[in-house]
């Protein structure tokens, strides 16, 4: 089969798994983005105390994990479903909000532990089932999902605040996101019964000390901690940090658009560039960006262009990343482990973003400016990049599988 006839064959198995990246968790960079700036508005909440809520991505090292294993054992239909309902369930609280901060710590909690279900560590492995000579391409066009609709639906829901308020925008997000989730999950095929274990026992701890000893799972899961320290400025802070350096909120809206386009085109230059150049390069370029993109912001140049650059570094990291690293897992381990590792290190993302917010937090007492952290975070990208050029050292086949 040609590489694009593998697309057109599997088109429908390619639309679930976008459909259901684009309702999940993942879209919700875009989301709070456009809501953060109304809920400090409305709450006077300090913005040390709303970036500790960062921290509570932590909890995907908690869920995602176990969400990953029984998707590997009970596939992806069953999982997803629990993200399909509990995602829009959450926005729904968020729109009940009366004033209290903790509210907003337990909403997000809570969408977190059901939302890490529609992530790209589940919706993925359908990709990697059934493509492989477009295996990049696919995994390009699926996780493009959220910024595509980010993209569209940043200056819709701008408008929507604007108009009628911020709740509506929020019950907007919920109804968006449950008939898209609805649509993911008719779409979604029969598992294929290559890619099933049921001889195999639910508990094989025999998995993960495989894991454990591959070399190349230790470079990604350091690469991915170092990597992903500014992520928490890219989700529930871009808004906000913008905001320091851009007057109008349609201006910051423009920008969260730019940010969304951003990460599309960085995923289909990434996917793309994954089927025909070595995978660790590709890594260690698209992983960089987000250092690039964060020391343009802590500098001195706070013209319009300059932020413009800046989003675009941060959008097309933000985007590649979830690209990169679905593809090297579905290359360096077997399919029958393949939600186990992926979720593992999807963890890792979300350890890392806590761990930055805190740090985000407790710099953002000292000083209201986002300078500090972003050149930390900047550093930190670039030294994680770097660590991807080491899988040079092992073959492109030598497949870690159970």
């Amino acid at each position: 089969m040609s590489y694009f006839g593998e697309v057109k064959a599997n088109w429908r198995q390619l639309a679930a798994a976008t459909a259901g990246l684009s309702a999940g968790l993942s879209l919700s960079a875009y989301t709070n983005a456009a809501m953060a700036p109304h809920f400090l508005a409305t709450f006077g909440w300090s913005r040390s105390d709303f970036a500790l809520g960062g921290a509570i991505a932590l909890l995907t090292f908690v869920f995602l994990p176990v969400y990953g294993r029984l998707t590997d054992l009970a596939g992806v239909r069953r999982i997803a479903t629990i993200g399909v309902i509990g995602v829009p369930a959450c926005w729904v609280a968020f729109a009940m909000m009366s004033g209290p901060i903790w509210q907003y710590f337990a909403i997000s909690g809570a969408l977190v532990a059901l939302g890490v279900t529609t992530t790209p560590a589940i919706y993925s492995r359908v990709v990697a089932t059934w493509f492989d000579k477009a295996r990049g391409l696919a995994l390009a066009i699926a996780i493009s999902g959220p910024p595509l609709l980010g993209a569209i639906g940043a200056p819709a829901l701008a408008a929507v605040n604007r108009v009628f308020g911020w709740r509506s925008g929020c019950l907007a997000i919920a109804v968006t996101t449950a008939v898209i989730g609805v649509v993911a999950l008719v779409l979604l095929p029969a598992e294929r019964r290559s890619s099933q274990r049921a001889d195999r026992k639910p508990k094989n701890r025999n998995d993960y000390r495989l894991i454990g000893r591959s070399p190349v799972f230790w470079i990604l899961l350091a690469g991915v901690l170092l990597c992903n320290v500014y992520h928490s400025v890219t989700t529930s802070q871009l808004g906000v940090m913008l905001g320091d350096s851009v007057s109008s909120a349609d201006s910051v809206a423009v920008l969260v658009s730019v940010f969304a386009t951003a990460v599309i085109a960085g995923r289909f230059a990434c996917g793309l560039a994954l089927d025909r150049f070595p995978a660790h390069r590709v890594a260690a370029i698209a992983m960089g960006l987000p250092g690039i993109g964060c020391l343009l912001i802590a500098s001195t140049w706070d013209s319009y262009a300059v932020m413009v650059a800046a989003v675009c570094c941060l959008g097309a990291a933000w985007g590649a990343e979830g690209d990169v690293i679905a593809y090297l897992v579905s290359r360096r381990f077997g399919l029958s482990i393949y939600s186990s590792v992926l979720s593992i290190l999807s963890a890792a993302i979300g350890v890392s973003s806590a761990l930055g917010a805190v740090i985000l937090s407790r710099m953002l007492r000292e000083s209201q400016s986002f300078n500090g952290f972003l050149a930390l975070a900047g550093i930190a990208a670039v030294a994680g990049s770097a660590l991807f050029l080491l899988l040079s050292r092992y073959g492109p086949n030598q497949e870690v599988s159970a």
